[in-house]
């Protein structure tokens, strides 16, 4: 492959990536989080993203995940708990400061099939 040629292909797979990152981070770049309920609209993406059934969704609570607290500063992370109809558990949405998702995962009996997450 010539040089020219290697540039172009570089360039279009540099142009898929960076289009499937910033759909993936678009949300999460306009919010300002200052506290946990603010991330609200990140928790809602991720709900109509995984296509877990908001009929079976009895509570969501949003806290604040302290890491450390010291004379430098604290450092926290923010959650979305969600409680569910049709089972003893929760899905959990973990979120940095600025509400982009570091891991989203369900806990006790409510594995992904039963809240209807896709993977």
């Amino acid at each position: 492959m010539t040089k020219p040629a290697r540039v172009v292909v570089g360039a279009a797979l540099l142009a898929v990536a960076v289009t499937g990152t910033a759909k993936a981070d678009y949300l999460q770049k306009s919010i300002t989080a200052y506290k946990p309920e603010d991330c609200k609209p990140v928790v809602e993406q991720v709900i109509d993203d995984r296509g877990i059934d908001r009929d079976n969704i009895t509570k969501i609570e949003y806290l604040t995940y302290y890491i450390s607290d010291s004379e430098a500063g604290e450092d926290y992370h923010f959650q979305a708990w969600m409680n569910f109809k049709n089972c003893k558990g929760n899905f959990v949405v973990d979120m940095n400061r600025a509400c982009q998702i570091d891991k989203a995962y369900s806990m006790g009996n409510c594995d992904q099939e039963a809240i209807g997450v896709r993977k």
